[in-house]
């Protein structure tokens, strides 16, 4: 076979249900993508997925140049020893701890943590974390590391097997829901909190900007799946890495990721502080500001598998037949941003009885949900332009939410604004930072030109528009009555 490319840029993207691996050239155009379904959460699982993932030219090209780097779940993590071992299977990122959420949520270190731009919700690795203290100590005493899901990845990679790990590192984004404090003029763990919670703050990798060269490739398994001697380098979460991906990457530029949750992001150079949104560092220049919601597209899979019995692609043909603005309307759960309440469940309001055939009700329901998805992707956008002074002609679109046309037409008439979708290959924003870091690219605007084409533009449709501006005035109050109401079960 011949090589086009002397070099290969690998991306891995570690989800919670499947792996994707993207390779690039150096000019920008994508070799080949693989993917594999993760059939349970283990590391092993991971790699094995990883492995199966790996097109075929990563062992064959035996002169390529590869550098790689891995992206994962924000706030997963694995216990290990000394030697990087898993002591338990990976703490997923929606597990939750709610009963340990309400003893520590007072605690002044918390609350100092928030108004540093972290926000503490029961599903928080600090809240697992302490639990594990508390109630396995046994198990916490024998962890050296705590280790972030794309971090575990890269050293299994950089490190022998039988190895000791020691000085190991862990990237901006995948430590800050550890506890870090980035408002610190080099961001550091923040040490009130550990100290206050008990929690060993030697037992969390020191963190280092997204991009980071870590090793060349010495393990086994690398060698294994064809990355032996190839560089790696630090990544980041699958959220950043989407993105960076979507084409977030200077001050203004908005990107929305819509998925099993929908996560907003902005590149900013304010840090505001705002109970709805947190920080990251941006791995290029200034903050990515956004939020983390509850499941809206996981609802939307579930309503139409569980409840309904059919597939996606049955699902969209009946909601292409609902007249716009007849839809009910979906208000989705506040567990996680913005209201941060776990009592605040899902809702679908506005039913109304009528006569009319099977097919058009189950459009009114299924149009309602991704118009009441797509009234809280606007509801951030409508932040970020009131909090950072920024209004935005264009909003990015990535994840497998962005795959329908009419759902995409819905959002810019709704956000009033055109839309660019990018898809849901989310490797390459890991890989963005280490193309600089490893000088490959001057700059990142010849990044941008080289790399990130749109698949999609879109224009607001004035007719939807003008159809949905009633519902878009009134949504935030709509949802906020929504967890009034939810407070009242409480009681029951």
């Amino acid at each position: 076979m011949i090589f086009l490319s002397s070099i290969l840029l690998i991306g891995i993207d570690v989800g919670s249900s499947g792996v994707r691996v993207e390779i690039y050239d150096i000019n920008g155009f994508p070799i080949a993508t693989g993917r594999e379904s993760i059939a349970r959460q283990d590391v092993y699982e991971w790699l094995r997925a990883i492995e199966a993932a790996m097109p075929s030219i990563v062992k064959e090209c035996k002169t390529c140049e590869k550098y790689v780097s891995v992206d994962s779940t924000s706030g997963t993590y694995i216990p290990v020893d000394e030697y990087g071992e898993p002591l338990t299977n990976p703490v997923m990122y929606y597990e939750k701890r709610p009963d340990i959420y309400n003893k520590i949520k007072i605690f002044p270190s918390i609350e100092m943590l928030a108004r540093k731009g972290v926000t503490v919700d029961p599903a928080s690795p600090i809240v697992k974390l302490y639990h594990m203290k508390l109630y396995n100590p046994g198990l916490y005493n024998r962890t050296r590391w705590i280790v972030p899901a794309a971090t575990w990845i890269l050293y299994r990679l950089c490190r022998k097997e039988n190895e000791i790990w020691s000085d190991i590192e862990t990237d901006y984004t995948n430590a800050l829901k550890f506890g870090l404090d980035i408002s610190s003029d080099k961001p550091k763990w923040f040490e009130e909190m550990f100290h206050e919670l008990g929690l060993d703050i030697d037992k969390m990798p020191r963190p280092v900007p997204c991009g980071e060269y870590i090793c060349e490739a010495m393990s086994r398994y690398a060698e294994r799946i064809g990355l032996s001697k190839a560089k790696i380098f630090h990544g980041m979460t699958d959220g950043n890495a989407s993105a960076l991906a979507g084409g977030a990457l200077k001050i203004g530029d908005v990107n929305i990721y819509s998925g099993s949750t929908t996560v907003p992001k902005i590149v900013t150079d304010k840090f505001i502080t705002h109970q709805s949104i947190y920080y990251h560092i941006h791995p290029i220049k200034g903050y990515l500001a956004g939020a983390a919601t509850g499941f809206t597209g996981a609802f939307l899979s579930w309503f139409i598998e569980k409840v309904l019995g059919i597939n996606i692609e049955e699902a969209f043909r009946y909601i292409e037949n609902v007249e716009p603005g007849t839809e009910f309307l979906f208000l989705p759960p506040g567990d996680r941003s913005p209201f941060y309440d776990p009592l605040m469940n899902a809702a679908i309001i506005n039913l109304k009885v009528v006569d009319e055939p099977r097919s058009t009700v189950i459009g009114r329901f299924l149009r309602g949900i991704i118009l009441g998805i797509t009234l809280m992707e606007n509801s951030y956008i409508e932040l970020f332009r009131d909090l950072f002074n920024i209004d935005t002609d264009c909003i990015r679109l990535t994840g497998g939410g962005t795959k329908t046309r009419l759902w995409n037409i819905i959002r810019a008439s709704i956000y009033g604004k055109k839309v660019e979708v990018y898809g849901d290959l989310v490797g390459l924003g890991t890989l963005i930072p280490l193309m600089l870091k490893a000088k490959l690219y001057p700059t990142i605007e010849k990044i941008e030109e080289r790399f990130l084409r749109p698949i999609d533009v879109i224009e607001p449709d004035e007719n939807l528009s003008n159809r949905y501006k009633g519902v878009k005035e009134i949504f935030m109050d709509l949802w906020k009555d929504l967890q009034k109401l939810y407070q009242h079960f409480q009681n029951i």
